[in-house]
């Protein structure tokens, strides 16, 4: 009689709301928002460690919390970031790297860097000899100029030649990472920095937009011993003594334009490869520009009805039938 007397009195207090249901056991990575009725999943970018909680506890930035239910957050890892409440990670974008765990912002490249590609991590890559970049947030650095040079990585300018010569700026191809390549002759730019985010005009890889060939030596010397990447080349025309011995010279064969490669000594006539690789760069047919980069000569531009052939050694003619 008394335990159906409770029951009766339970059952009465559930209908007039005294009573309300037991609450649901809402494990973590979940919440109830109606006081116990129902549990939810947390959803992306929110987590909960706790049971029975009214709520997720956001992803903090830095950090990140994928798909459904987490119970816990993960870290945004080197070339990634978040700024809160994320289900995944952003990759850093190019021009800025994200160093370490937990970055809550890319940091732009420093002048002097780059970085060409999303996600870098430690930091941005150092501008190669013969480029620079002054600003912030470079994808790539830019080259210097005709009548300029740096010899270092990492660099915000380049520095212009020294006088050559009779002239008081000597003349570099673009991109020049040495001094050494600093010559006696026209076509070097008067400035070669920056305006905003564009790189400067660089001018041509030879002076007047073609081909040049070295200033006349000064001073001749018999064949002897160079550093390298220079090698003894004998000087065209240029002999010594009633002997007729050759006269020679250190020439940097890795930049040089008419011993691109090698020595030449008139055997690549037409820019040809002689049999020690070297090639004359500046003979070859049909070009306005050329330049000799790490012992290969680089054709940038053909005169007008030529382009360049597949194998990119010489230029030939757009409406030719010719294999390459």
């Amino acid at each position: 009689m008394a335990v159906r007397s409770f029951v009766w009195l339970v059952y009465a207090l559930v209908l007039a709301g005294i009573i309300v249901q037991v609450r649901a056991a809402c494990s973590p990575g979940t919440f109830t928002p109606d006081s116990g009725r129902t549990c939810q999943s947390c959803p992306p970018g929110t987590w909960q460690d706790q049971s029975n909680s009214p709520t997720c506890k956001d992803a903090q930035p830095g950090w990140f919390a994928s798909g459904y239910g987490n119970t816990e957050q993960s870290q945004c890892v080197p070339g990634f970031y978040s700024t809160g409440l994320a289900a995944e990670c952003t990759i850093c974008p190019a021009g800025s790297h994200c160093n370490g765990y937990t970055n809550t912002q890319p940091q732009l490249c420093e002048p002097g860097r780059y970085s060409s590609q999303p996600g870098a991590g430690q930091d941005c890559d150092l501008c190669p000899p013969g480029q620079f970049s002054n600003i912030e947030g470079a994808t790539a650095c830019c080259s210097c100029c005709s009548g300029w040079y740096t010899d270092q990585s990492g660099q915000t300018h380049c520095f212009n030649c020294p006088n050559r010569g009779a002239f008081q700026q000597g003349f570099s191809p673009v991109g020049a990472s040495s001094a050494g390549q600093c010559i006696a002759a026209p076509g070097a730019l008067s400035s070669c920095s920056e305006s905003g985010k564009s790189c400067p005009p660089t001018g041509g890889s030879s002076p007047s937009g073609g081909a040049h060939k070295r200033a006349p030596v000064l001073r001749a010397a018999p064949k002897k011993m160079c550093a390298r990447p220079f090698e003894s080349c004998p000087i065209p025309g240029l002999i010594l003594g009633s002997g007729a011995a050759r006269a020679y010279e250190c020439v940097d064969v890795e930049n040089d334009l008419e011993s691109c490669g090698g020595c030449v000594d008139g055997d690549s006539p037409h820019g040809e490869a002689n049999l020690v690789g070297g090639r004359d760069c500046s003979a070859i047919p049909n070009i306005d520009s050329v330049r000799c980069l790490n012992g290969q000569c680089v054709i940038e531009r053909c005169h007008l009805g030529y382009v360049l052939a597949q194998d990119g050694q010489k230029c030939r003619p757009l409406f030719g039938l010719t294999a390459n």
